[in-house]
């Protein structure tokens, strides 16, 4: 008799676990799950969320504010293969005091730069696997380092997402969903008021990358950055050699 009731109570034991992982199985199976959807870039851009009601697909629609902009970049991902050309302006008393133009490879972690000084001397730099190899035209040394997950947007010149993601929400004055030369963006404007600073910055919403920043002190352009003709992902029949060193060693093969 002790038997049969153990070997009830083992049945019973099974019979709800098995219940309890089949109710847990089909939650995560037909649950319907929440997305992040930016707003339509013809609607207002300035209204904070109420509510975050969801859409006809099931998405909760997250109007771009002040508030939530930060949040909207963290969401964004950022192409993981593609090419396109940056250039950068400095400037000085309202006059321009040099360009910096930029060809860049990126590719599974790893980016190529190739950057054209004001001086018209070239600067090389891959960045991958945690490490930065830098080197210059002419030049048969190359300098080997530990890299930072912002190194590769540095060597760029370019503005990090750490940079915005950074600010102070109490000194970000604008935020929206605009368009960029065509683009979709993320729009981010902030003020720095104790080193007398304006910063503006340009995500695109399609592939998270930064397009477009500038900066004012006092009133007056420091800095500004455009991207141009982003190509995504890689043509691998045109970057043999990209992630090689100037002696013909080759860190990373695209694709």
């Amino acid at each position: 008799m002790e038997d049969r009731k153990r070997t009830m109570l083992a049945v019973v034991i099974i019979a709800v676990v098995l219940v309890a992982v089949l109710y847990s199985f089909s939650i995560n199976l037909f649950a319907v799950h929440p997305t992040l959807e930016l707003p339509d870039p013809n609607a207002s851009s300035s209204v904070k969320p109420s509510g975050g009601a969801a859409d006809a697909n099931g998405g909760i629609v997250v109007e771009v504010s002040t508030q939530t902009v930060q949040s909207l970049i963290a969401f964004l991902t950022r192409y993981e293969s593609y090419s396109r050309t940056v250039s950068v302006e400095y400037y000085s008393e309202g006059q321009s005091v040099g360009v910096v133009s930029a060809q860049v490879w990126a590719d599974g972690g790893w980016t190529r730069a190739d950057v054209t000084l004001s001086s018209g001397r070239v600067e090389h730099s891959i960045v991958g696997d945690g490490r930065l190899w830098l080197w210059y035209d002419q030049e048969t040394s190359v300098y080997m380092g530990p890299a930072e997950e912002i190194s590769a947007d540095l060597v760029q010149r370019l503005p990090t997402y750490e940079d915005v993601l950074a600010l102070d929400k109490s000194s970000i004055t604008s935020a929206g969903y605009v368009e960029r030369d065509g683009l979709p963006c993320v729009y981010v404007e902030a003020v720095r008021p104790e080193l007398g600073y304006t910063e503006r910055y340009w995500v695109s919403e399609t592939s998270g990358l930064l397009m477009a920043a500038e900066a004012e002190k006092d009133g007056e352009l420091i800095y500004s950055m455009s991207s141009h003709e982003v190509v995504s992902p890689l043509a691998l029949d045109q970057t043999a050699g990209v992630f090689s060193l100037p002696d013909g060693t080759e860190l990373y093969t695209p694709g």
